[in-house]
């Protein structure tokens, strides 16, 4: 056993190395990189603003012109024909137009000044960054191409006024702050007042308290919130590194032959399929909870339902909404810069999708925070895993029915819709849909995001809750851990198997709608939830473990705490970054490592303010209002000073 899971660390370990840390040793170019052209070339952006304030500066994007005798033109069809490439007759450039003009007029006279102060929008633009474009390829490579101004920038664009959203935003961290200071000072001074039970949920002292509180989970889940920090923080790297293939790059061939290796499906399935394990376990820790509330109840009743919905909105909801509300008001000035557009976001208009958790279905081509459609699709399985417990809870009969569905929908849906909509088995890498975000990519649309094709994960975690609760209730624990080893072991071997079979997935072509694709998917993904709901399962009951010991360490239990607003804040500072790198950039070991630490500090920061700042006190406050007890506690106080 033990000799087995040191085999699954050292290939987990050795595949996240493959995914974070790419360009580990330099390449040769191949004879077909040779004298082809730069796919992307930036002008030097403060360069062209210094000491220009009418500057104006512009990303065009290029279609090369196919000429059939010309061996450059070749050897770019052969690179773009293999959709892990980048598209080699795609060009882009960011062109400071000062310098383009001087370019042209270095070739035919021209009042250089009186140009520019006349070129205001991108029509009057586009004839001269097209010829200052062809120039450099008819000259050096003998082509021709058609060019696109795609993002332009000048001094006004930078000085554009605060709009009334932004001065509300601002005006609300404001308040906050100062909330959060009287809360703090009250806390210090022992000063009560009628409304402290109010303000002092913001006291920074009782809200650190709660962060540092590391009492042990109930039963023998404190394993669970170890392996949601270890989860959490791979997803955050891979999330982070991921917009480096958007970035304009120097060496695009050193990304091009990670992508073309051997090993790369089965690194690209494991980014794909890591979001199982937080389905699987918010399925487990449903029925456990559940399932214990129904030993405690004299009766059936739906009042804990209800309790259960508004105490989760509640938890998820305020800091949702804080990071939603900055992303459709400042978080655009942080994107001021040349690449800024390719990390565009939609929250000014699509913001009540991700509010009524239904981003993971609408608008998934414009997406406000487009990590935010997990939490759709998990809010929308919570429900329907609330139902299924509710209905067991109320006729026990139809409990081994229930689980039968569930076991149905798990094997047969994924594959239903692979078939029916001719999809691949999973989400298979193609550069041109990593460059656009995915937001074309019909494997994410139709497959990835939707609810009912994860619903199978967190079924598969409900019935481990079942399980669990069914072990612990009847103290059968030494009996229940021979057999979870023997069934993880066989779950092991059939894991590796099935995923290390995608290495060689992308050689087999086959015509779409497939059976076998639909069959080959739907056990994959059935594998990944059955593998973590047997994970949970068998470090439940290890007791002695130094794993274990390691899983339930009071550091990992206070950065579990953190793991929701690092997931909801990730996504603005990461783009924030990248937004702001100078460009274009060497992809390589040294850039990830320095981009992933700021994106970690930065994110680490943000996601300590908005634990302390607003969900552990919105929280706390809602559930006092849920539960009545604040109403009575403020007249309490007021019966008092009456008195």
């Amino acid at each position: 056993m033990h000799s087995n899971m040191r085999i699954v660390a050292f290939l987990l370990c050795a595949v996240l190395f493959e995914a974070i840390c790419p360009a580990v040793s330099e390449i040769s170019d191949s004879d077909t990189y040779v004298k082809l052209p730069n796919l992307f070339e930036y002008d030097d952006f403060d360069e062209c603003r210094k000491g220009n304030p009418k500057f104006q500066y512009c990303v065009v994007q290029a279609v090369i012109h196919p000429t059939s005798d010309s061996q450059i033109w070749r050897n770019i069809s052969i690179l773009s024909a293999d959709h892990r490439n980048f598209p080699h007759d795609h060009l882009e450039r960011g062109i400071c137009i000062r310098k383009c003009l001087n370019r042209i007029a270095a070739i035919q006279p021209m009042d250089v000044c009186s140009i520019e102060s006349r070129l205001m929008g991108k029509q009057d633009l586009i004839e001269y960054l097209d010829q200052c474009l062809n120039i450099e390829l008819g000259v050096s490579y003998d082509l021709q191409a058609s060019s696109k101004a795609v993002h332009c920038l000048s001094e006004d664009d930078l000085r554009v006024s605060l709009s009334a959203a932004e001065l509300i935003f601002i005006g609300l961290v404001v308040s906050l702050i100062l909330l959060v200071s009287i809360a703090t000072m009250l806390d210090f001074k022992g000063t009560r007042t009628q409304y402290d039970a109010l303000i002092l949920h913001f006291s920074i002292p009782r809200n650190v308290r709660k962060l540092l509180d590391c009492k042990s989970v109930d039963g023998n889940l404190s394993h669970l919130e170890g392996f949601r920090v270890i989860y959490t923080i791979i997803i955050f790297l891979i999330h982070s590194s991921l917009p480096m293939m958007r970035m304009p790059l120097k060496n695009v061939e050193d990304l091009e032959k990670q992508t073309n290796s051997f090993i790369f499906p089965v690194v690209n399935s494991l980014n794909t399929h890591m979001i199982t394990f937080f389905f699987t376990l918010g399925g487990m820790v449903l029925s456990i909870g559940f399932l214990n509330h129904i030993d405690k109840a004299k009766e059936f009743s739906l009042r804990y339902q209800w309790e259960k919905l508004l105490n989760r909105l509640a938890r998820l909801l305020p800091a949702y909404a804080f990071v939603i509300f900055y992303q459709s008001t400042l978080f655009k000035r942080t994107q001021q810069t040349p690449v800024g557009f390719k990390f565009l976001d939609y929250c000014s208009d699509h913001w009540w999708s991700n509010l009524l958790m239904i981003n993971n279905f609408v608008h998934l081509d414009e997406p406000c925070l487009q990590y935010g459609w997990y939490l759709g699709a998990d809010f929308q399985l919570f429900l329907i895993g609330m139902g299924i417990m509710t209905l067991i809870w109320r006729f026990p009969v139809l409990k081994k029915i229930c689980i039968g569905a569930m076991l149905s929908i798990a094997l047969v849906v994924p594959g239903m819709v692979i078939f029916l909509n001719k999809l691949d088995a999973t989400m298979s890498f193609d550069m041109r849909h990593a460059l656009n975000q995915l937001r074309e990519y019909k494997e994410f649309l139709q497959y990835y995001t939707p609810f009912y094709t994860n619903a199978g994960t967190y079924f598969f975690g409900m019935i481990a809750g079942m399980v669990y609760h069914h072990i612990a209730k009847n103290n059968l624990k030494s009996v229940a851990i021979f057999y979870i080893k023997m069934v993880f072991r066989c779950i092991l071997i059939l894991f590796i198997i099935w995923n290390g079979f995608l290495a060689f997935l992308p050689s087999i072509k086959v015509k779409k709608p497939s059976m076998f694709l639909s069959i080959y998917g739907s056990a994959l993904k059935a594998l990944w939830g059955i593998f973590h709901a047997t994970l949970f399962l068998l470090y439940a009951f290890k007791s002695e473990s130094i794993l274990v010991a390691f899983l339930e360490h009071p550091v990992l239990r206070v950065l579990a705490k953190l793991s929701y607003t690092i997931y909801i804040v990730q996504y603005s500072i990461i783009h924030m970054v990248y937004s702001n790198l100078n460009v274009p950039i060497r992809y390589g070991v040294f850039n990830t490592i320095i981009v992933t630490s700021a994106n970690y500090l930065l994110t680490f920061c943000s996601a300590i303010f908005l634990y302390l700042v607003i969900e552990v006190p919105f929280a706390s406050i809602l559930k006092q209002v849920i539960q009545g007890k604040l109403r009575i506690i403020i007249l309490g106080k007021k019966d008092q000073k009456i008195s």
